[in-house]
């Protein structure tokens, strides 16, 4: 959606025929061009309360700029004695206009309520003001190349990139990775230990199950093993006396050879 913005262009008579025709060509290159409104009003002194050209100007909202055949500076001493406010903005045909004035807006502390009417009158007095002295142009073209030129660049959006922060997502998947592995861990260490594991709430009830089942097979284990700790000395005390009772034998038979 384009930006549009208010032109207000003081009709008054030029000085030169030159100027005459500037001023004719501005007015119909500006009637109909894309983004612009065009009011034209009375000179700006002249103008009462009363007056429909006044009531106009009071009525407008948003940024405005200013056509007329003074100084920049005279015509915002008329616009504020009128009740027209603003902030008077540099632009390139105004380039000695002084840095902007902090709005009302801005400087109010954020504590203090605000009234829908003093909402509305923030609104008016922060708006900027671009303030073009026609008797610096030479040709309707460069009048027309100068707005134009304010207007797209109050189309473009500008802001500050804050400091990257960690990524939530990052941050949250980083956190379930480490309560797995914490869990994990607790896990091998009860089976390898024996002794229940306080990783996690939700997995005590499981490991515990799993710390009871290995005691048991543990148990069964130590029972087996004495068993055949047992078990040797017997099929060791045979294994001794066969060979005995062999030879015994064998020397009863020499012993049988050698009688007469």
């Amino acid at each position: 959606m384009a930006v549009r913005l208010s032109v207000v262009m003081v009709h008054s008579t030029p000085a030169t025929s030159a100027a005459e025709r500037v001023a004719q060509g501005v007015v119909g290159e500006l009637i109909g061009l894309s983004g612009i409104d065009l009011i034209l009003v009375a000179p700006l002194d002249s103008l009462s309360e009363s007056s429909t050209d006044w009531l106009t100007l009071s009525s407008l909202g948003g940024d405005i700029a200013v056509l007329d055949w003074r100084l920049t500076e005279v015509m915002h001493e008329s616009l504020k004695r009128i009740g027209i406010e603003g902030s008077r903005t540099r632009h390139a045909a105004d380039a000695e206009s002084p840095a902007d004035a902090e709005s009302p807006a801005d400087a109010e502390s954020p504590a203090d309520a605000e009234s829908p009417a003093d909402a509305m009158n923030s609104d008016v007095q922060s708006r900027k003001l671009y303030l073009f002295n026609l008797a610096e142009f030479t040709t309707a073209e460069a009048v027309i190349s100068s707005l134009t030129k304010l207007n797209e660049a109050r189309a473009v959006r500008t802001f500050s990139l804050a400091p990257i922060v960690n990524r939530p997502g990052a941050g949250e998947s980083g956190q379930v990775s480490e309560r797995g592995q914490a869990g994990g861990s607790g896990v091998a260490s009860e089976v390898a230990s024996g002794i229940p594991s306080i990783a996690t709430p939700a997995g005590n009830a499981r490991t515990q199950a799993v710390a009871n089942a290995e005691t048991s097979s543990r148990q069964s284990a130590a029972g087996s093993s004495a068993q055949e700790q047992a078990a040797p000395p017997a099929r060791r005390a045979s294994s001794v006396s066969d060979p005995e009772d062999q030879d015994l034998d064998a020397l009863i038979d020499q012993l049988d050879q050698l009688d007469p």
